[in-house]
C-alpha cells in the first residue's frame, strides 16, 4: 500500500500591501533562491513549493512582457 501524501506547506499571509510585478518578480527570485538554499542545506526537498514559485515566477514574467508590448503598441496607437 502506498505511504499517505501530505501536501506541501501553506504560506499564510499577515499583511498585505499592493506591489507592481516588476517588484513582486524581485521579490520572488530573492526568496525562491533564499528557500532552494535552505532546502539544500537541509537536504529536504519541498520541490512542489520549489516549482509552483517558479511557475508564479514565470507567469509574472510574462505578465510584464505582455504589459510592454501592450503599451508600446497604445503609445503608437495615439
Amino acid at each position: 500500500m502506498d505511504a499517505p501524501l501530505h501536501p506541501p506547506l501553506r504560506i499564510n499571509a499577515r499583511s498585505s500591501k499592493p506591489l507592481s510585478t516588476k517588484s513582486t518578480q524581485k521579490r520572488l527570485e530573492v526568496f525562491l533562491q533564499d528557500f532552494q538554499d535552505r532546502t539544500t542545506a537541509a537536504q529536504s526537498g519541498h520541490t512542489a513549493v520549489t516549482v509552483q514559485v517558479q511557475k508564479l515566477q514565470d507567469a509574472l514574467k510574462d505578465e510584464r512582457a505582455a504589459t510592454r508590448v501592450l503599451s508600446k503598441w497604445v503609445g503608437i496607437m495615439c
